[in-house]
């Protein structure tokens, strides 16, 4: 490999400089007269007070195109509190915020800046605690800028008492420390959950947060870096080091200049509001796409019975085995040629499919929504391949003067034919790709399934439209090299296009688009995705948790693997089972494979199915039922992920905890236990062959906590914070604990809709879910229990969660505001409406849920009965 680093120095600044004392909005340094690399200007300000930008343009390296933002407010003021023009050096405090824009770390921040040699900018921080500021982080000395060939590459030093987290989509271990990573996505079908990269997503964003002292002193603020570029690269986290240089970060950028943002916050939490803010906060998920997700594949495949015969028994199969079930997954098999078994994205194939959308509807009359599979290439012999050639909606080869061609999944495993990508950034091709996306909304289906939406292209030079709906910051115009332009900003506008057709004929419902890739700005516009076609093994069932930690510490934060293994062989009983019992946990659970062989070609005949093993089925069963009975507690949660950015499943630092150092050493760290709403559920799954035992350590939040944990499974015992344990994981279950003060709200553990009549009930193609009282499967959200765990010191806790119809695009809500206490003889609850716009169908009755063993009475509460055990009668206030 070509090493091109060419270090950029000889910085001046500009004839116009701000005086020391003043407050400005940007700072800039300019290459000077005696500068190897002339014309390149280096820019600094603070786009919000707790984040500041650099961005470094010169000639061929224009600031990266993109949309990744959304901040739309001017930077705000910050002042320059020394200047030396002689010295070369500056000096700047963080801007000014109040207590309620800030992140309540009470620390007071500065910038200083050098650049005699090469431009070396560092953040320090102090507190009254402090005898004088300390580096958080800082550029590397005389190795700070650098060009590369057609890009840039950025250098800081290393900080050894961090870990690492975020990068989006990342095989495990949690903690990247130590690893060097590509920065773009792939159809990296089968690859190894512990060790392969890159996977499916691209995203350039890095935290570093310190680990604490033995006495739960935290030395530091935790930041983190990002660069908003679409443009291939590689994140090394202190992989490489040399002499003199030491250890060192380095990311490098293929193309363009360099924009940077510098998130600094007291923690991985306020970290990730903060990246929220700027790129946007996870859209709301339908409650719908909470439950069971079932795929059909291996089903949709078939010619003898035909598929769509297969499938329309699928509601009756869970119905047989009493199965929950809220959506399907229609793969591709329904766009196969009958001629020659080839995709052809949105065609249909009549032979397996003669009445599409009455399929649909019996799906409908069952509660279960259907979501079709839609890629965005075209073989050679699409009927809609030579239009789009005519009207240039391909990407277009310099080389050869043609539109791209390339060998693309045509049929069955390993076959390929010559097509090419559609161009997203054409208004031809958006115009075909949305038609389509209108035809199968026509025929009834509630999402898209946005799928091998990649665009890994082989060539930086080929050209795009770079024709797109709306302005990127630093435009470009004309056709651009992909290389710079970025893959990615085609699967954005993949995204974006079958988010706005949905909107557009459905504006008053909630649209699901799900996306197996995608840039940052993807997820303006796809609220779901997963973690690609990984394969059976005990290795990536491990490697589906940390993967799952730091996709939501990325903001994808609807998230799960394909349970089970997408490839390779069936699961044996023992190992679908653990992967249910975590997948139940992850804030998207879906069923999904495809596992064909030369015996059964469709794969239908060896496909994950709950019920494939008899003698696991009552497991099964159980594990995905208790998923329905807790979906009122994910639906609250993904309302704190839109609102807050907060993950469903967090890594066991998430906010106070992180004070805790036992969760830092190696074992735990990089161990697979997790929170279920951070400081709520403890999750401590077994996902090691035969593990019928295993330690679980219970995190502190400070340290002093004592808290109880209560765990979930008999003899319902109870640990201290702080503590660890052996707990037995049979088979039957994995560990699962309540911290004391936790708020779960519970409800049925069938599939329920929300209302009697509307859009919670009715579906787009006007069909009405058949209830249980009607001879159907799906019963109503008229029933709600609230599990609560109370020590007996006196201490109150306060908790709430929302509830709301699932489906509306902008939705009325109810918040329940829980307080209870418990003495050694009783527990006091109070429950009131802290928002009550949406009527719940069961009203103001909540069923009080106490721990198992808990002997206790609910203070002046009736009494009643939910599953052989007592609850209390409580109404809401």
């Amino acid at each position: 490999m070509p090493v091109v680093e060419r270090e950029i120095n000889g910085f001046t600044l500009p004839s116009s400089s701000p005086k020391a004392g003043s407050s400005i909005t940007s700072f800039s340094l300019v290459s000077g007269a005696d500068a190897t690399w002339k014309d390149f200007t280096w820019t600094l300000d603070f786009p919000i007070p707790n984040a500041y930008r650099t961005l470094l343009t010169g000639p061929n390296r224009p600031r990266p195109p993109h949309d990744n933002i959304i901040l739309k407010s001017s930077p705000v003021e910050f002042k320059l509190v020394s200047l030396d023009a002689k010295a070369c050096t500056a000096t700047f405090a963080f801007p000014q915020a109040a207590a309620d824009e800030f992140d309540g770390s009470g620390k007071t921040r500065e910038l200083r800046l050098e650049w005699h040699s090469s431009i070396v900018l560092s953040s320090w921080e102090s507190d009254a605690k402090s005898k004088s500021p300390v580096r958080i982080l800082g550029d590397l000395a005389n190795r700070s800028y650098a060009l590369t060939q057609d890009g840039v590459m950025r250098h800081w030093w290393f900080p050894f008492n961090n870990i690492h987290l975020g990068m989006g989509e990342k095989a495990g271990p949690l903690d990247l420390t130590g690893r060097s990573f590509q920065l773009h996505g792939q159809d990296s079908a089968g690859y190894d959950a512990m060790e392969g990269d890159p996977l499916y997503k691209h995203t350039p964003y890095l935290i570093s947060s310190p680990r604490p002292s033995a006495s739960g002193e935290i030395p530091t603020s935790s930041y983190a870096i990002y660069h908003p570029s679409n443009s291939f690269g590689t994140w090394d986290v202190g992989k490489q080091h040399d002499d003199p240089s030491g250890y060192f970060k380095t990311y490098t950028q293929d193309f363009g200049g360099l924009e940077e943002y510098v998130i600094v916050g007291k923690g991985v939490k306020e970290i990730v509001r903060t990246f929220g803010e700027m790129v946007g906060m996870p859209k709301l998920v339908g409650r719908d796409w909470l439950g069971y997700l079932a795929s059909g594949m291996g089903l949709g495949e078939s010619d003898h019975p035909i598929a769509q015969t297969l499938l329309e028994s699928w509601p009756e199969l869970c119905q047989k085995y009493d199965i929950p079930c809220s959506a399907m997954h229609l793969s591709s098999g329904y766009t196969a040629g009958e001629e020659d078994g080839n995709r052809y994205v949105f065609t249909m194939n009549k032979k397996r499919y003669p009445d599409f959308k009455g399929m649909v509807a019996v799906f409908h009359k069952a509660g279960i929504k259907v979501v079709p599979n839609i890629k965005p290439y075209l073989l050679g012999t699409h009927p809609s391949y030579d239009s789009l050639h005519k009207a240039d909606a391909f990407f277009h080869d310099p080389w050869t003067k043609k539109p791209v061609e390339v060998r693309i999944w045509s049929s069955g495993v390993g076959t390929t034919a010559v097509g090419g990508w559609s161009d997203l950034t054409s208004q031809a091709g958006r115009k075909w790709w949305s038609e389509g996306v209108k035809s199968l909304i026509d025929l009834g289906v509630d999402g898209m399934w946005n799928d091998n939406n990649e665009y890994y292209l082989r060539d930086d030079d080929y050209l795009a439209q770079n024709d797109t709906p709306h302005k990127f910051v630093s435009p470009i115009e004309g056709k651009q090299k992909i290389g710079l332009l970025g893959r990615m900003i085609n699967t954005e506008m993949m995204a974006r296009v079958s988010d706005e057709t949905l909107t557009k004929a459905n504006p008053e419902r909630r649209t699901y688009v799900l996306t197996r890739s995608g840039n940052v700005g993807t997820f303006k516009y796809a609220c779901s995705t997963w973690s690609g076609d990984n394969a059976t093994s005990w290795n990536n069932l491990r490697g589906s948790q940390p993967i799952q930690l730091n996709a939501g510490i990325s903001l994808m934060q609807a998230y799960g693997s394909d349970v089970g293994g997408f490839g390779g062989p069936l699961p044996n009983p023992e190992l679908f089972v653990r992967w249910v019992q975590l997948g139940v946990t992850h804030s998207r659970f879906c069923i999904h494979s495809y596992k064909p062989n030369k015996e059964d070609p469709s794969g239908a005949a060896a496909t994950n199915l709950p019920w494939m093993y008899p003698e696991v089925l009552p497991i099964i069963r159980k594990e995905i039922k208790w998923r329905y009975e807790l979906l009122p507690f994910f639906n609250s949660l993904m309302w704190e992920s839109h609102h807050h950015a907060d993950p469903t499943n967090a890594w066991l630092g998430w906010g106070d905890f992180a004070s805790d150092p036992e969760l830092y050493t190696e074992p735990i760290l990089n161990g697979f236990d997790a929170w279920i709403g951070a400081g709520q559920l403890l999750s401590a799954p077994a996902l090691f062959e035969g593990m019928l035992s295993r330690e679980v350590y219970f995190p502190k939040s400070s340290p002093t906590d004592e808290s109880l944990y209560f765990d979930l499974h008999a003899p319902n015992a109870t640990y201290k914070a702080g503590t660890k344990a052996i707990i037995a994981t049979p088979l039957e279950h994995m560990g699962l604990f309540a911290r004391e003060g936790a708020v779960i709200p519970t409800g049925k553990e069938c599939h329920t809709v929300t209302q009697e009549k509307g859009p919670g009930r009715t579906t787009t193609d006007g069909v009405d879910v058949v209830l249980q009282s009607e001879g159907g499967i799906v019963g109503l959200d008229d029933w709600r229990g609230v599990q609560i765990f109370p020590g007996s010191s006196g201490k109150t806790y306060i908790g709430h969660w929302t509830e709301d119809d699932g489906i509306s695009m902008n939705p009325d809500k109810t918040v329940i505001k829980v307080m209870y206490s418990g003495s050694d003889k009783e527990v006091d609850v109070k429950l009131e409406f802290a928002e009550n716009k949406f009527k719940t169908l069961w009203g103001k009755t909540v069923h009080v849920i106490l721990p198992a063993a808990d002997k206790r009475k609910v203070k002046g509460a009736k009494e009643a009965e939910w599953k052989g055990r007592t609850v209390f009668v409580v109404e809401v206030a």
